[in-house]
């Protein structure tokens, strides 16, 4: 397959590379009804429709502490203590229900991946990107209207670990293991991150050629198959996703970057059936990184230093470390929008 074919067919995701990853998620529900429950303290994961968003309770944790600091060394015993039960979103809030709240609201824009004001062609179910923490709780401002004895928004830091670990602390959403093995041309994964994208094009583009096009890469204007630029190891480790000093890797070359137009390498919410976490959340490691309401300085990154709100919880573009349930330092300015970060709903009943 030449260069050409492979920049024109990247609108989807091929599922056929990665076993564990169904294409039809659960429902996530976009009516406006609401459930409720006379539970004072409901069961921890049960789930109820609220505002159009599956939620699932989650108990108070008094002595929470965060498993890591913002560097990401362990003990930090950084401690961050959740008073009250609360409520998550069962899945990260997607492109056609932000499409529902725009149509509703005025005075705010489509994200920049969308053409007009419509998502592309195939991610209806699949997470809004390009959102800002502002625009985000805007998002659940609205729900909070149109949802009957509920006060949405989003989630803080810790209680998005606090959700994401579980009673037993894991290290990933089901366990403390990843669990990713890479063998024969096909990656068995419980979650969407760069080996999912590697192995994708590995399979389907192996032989097409993609151009370096960062001026400042050692490698600008040169031309290699993408077999020569990626591989994935046995336990879907990622060699040649990107390299920082020389400017090359996949992420700095023309295909990924038309990849970037279509909103990234997401897959639908819920997709991933065998990586829900112990209250029932899905996609809580990858997909997309989630916004938080905590405010933290960045470690890194172009935001290094700067007072930011904290994400969490990995994406299509990272690592598996940086999908783990205890992963930090990941930091992104509330006013901006981002080819990686969407968000899911926190909630109480009002």
């Amino acid at each position: 397959m030449d260069r050409r074919t492979a920049l024109l067919a990247l609108g989807g995701v091929a599922a056929g590379v990665v076993a564990g990853c169904r294409r039809t998620p659960a429902s996530t529900g976009s009516d406006s009804s609401t459930a409720s429950t006379d539970a004072a303290s409901p069961a921890a994961g049960s789930a109820v429709q609220a505002g159009g968003q599956s939620v699932v309770a989650v108990p108070a944790n008094a002595s929470f502490s965060f498993a890591t600091g913002v560097d990401n060394r362990a003990g930090s015993v950084e401690s961050s203590p959740i008073p009250a039960d609360y409520w998550i979103g069962q899945y990260q809030v997607t492109n056609a229900q932000y499409k529902e709240f725009l149509s509703a609201v005025s005075g705010k824009s489509a994200p920049g991946y969308w053409s007009g004001a419509s998502y592309p062609e195939g991610k209806a179910d699949h997470p809004v990107l390009y959102v800002s923490a502002v625009d985000a709780q805007a998002f659940c401002d609205w729900l909070t209207s149109k949802a009957r004895g509920w006060k949405f928004r989003l989630p803080t830091e810790a209680e998005w670990e606090n959700a994401a670990r579980g009673a037993k602390n894991h290290s990933y959403p089901w366990g403390n293991q990843a669990g990713s093995t890479y063998s024969g041309g096909t990656l068995t994964s419980k979650y969407n991150y760069n080996g999912v994208v590697s192995a994708h094009y590995l399979a389907h583009y192996g032989s097409a050629k993609a151009t370096y096009t960062n001026k400042n890469s050692t490698r600008y204007a040169q031309s290699e198959a993408i077999s020569s630029i990626l591989s994935v190891g046995a336990d879907g480790s990622v060699q040649g996703w990107i390299d920082h000093s020389t400017w090359t890797g996949f992420v700095y070359t023309d295909v990924f970057a038309e990849l970037g137009k279509t909103g990234g390498y997401t897959n639908a919410v819920g997709a991933y059936r065998d990586g829900v976490s112990a209250y029932g959340c899905y996609d809580m490691a990858g997909n997309a990184f989630e916004w938080t309401s905590s405010l933290i300085i960045a470690k890194n990154g172009a935001e290094a230093g700067q007072q930011v709100n904290a994400v969490r919880g990995g994406s299509w573009y990272s690592t598996g470390r940086s999908c783990q349930t205890t992963y930090r330092g990941e930091g992104r300015s509330a006013s901006g929008g981002y080819n990686t970060v969407g968000f899911r709903v926190a909630a109480v009943k009002a």
